[in-house]
């Protein structure tokens, strides 16, 4: 991770975050998760929420792994969390390919 070139564009903070308190992250929390040795796994499953069918809200769900560890992160989208995206090169896919490949998944271990 660049983070040098996130420091131009967010201020230096340590932001913690935690599924039990808070439902979703900010991209400060999903910074310093970064910054703390977390590791991204690709994909980032983007989901889609239409507030009052007339107000777009996206949430990026990112999977974390350090020291053997794993933590999901769903984080709200914003410029900042798209730029994080675009630089690293985080491929995006819908939350429904997801699900369907869970299900997949599922059916495959059902026939064996």
């Amino acid at each position: 991770m660049a983070t040098a070139n996130f420091h131009v564009s967010y201020p230096d903070v340590n932001r913690y975050w935690s599924p039990v308190c808070e439902s979703y992250a900010g991209g400060d929390a999903l910074l310093t998760a970064m910054s703390k040795g977390w590791q991204v796994v690709s994909p980032v499953y983007e989901e889609e929420f239409w507030l009052a069918g007339l107000r777009l809200v996206v949430v990026l769900h990112f999977e974390l792994t350090r020291n053997g560890k794993t933590m999901k992160m769903p984080v709200i989208s914003n410029p900042f969390v798209r730029r994080l995206v675009y630089f690293e090169n985080f491929e995006v896919v819908p939350l429904t390919d997801q699900v369907l490949q869970a299900r997949r998944s599922r059916d495959v271990d059902a026939i064996n």
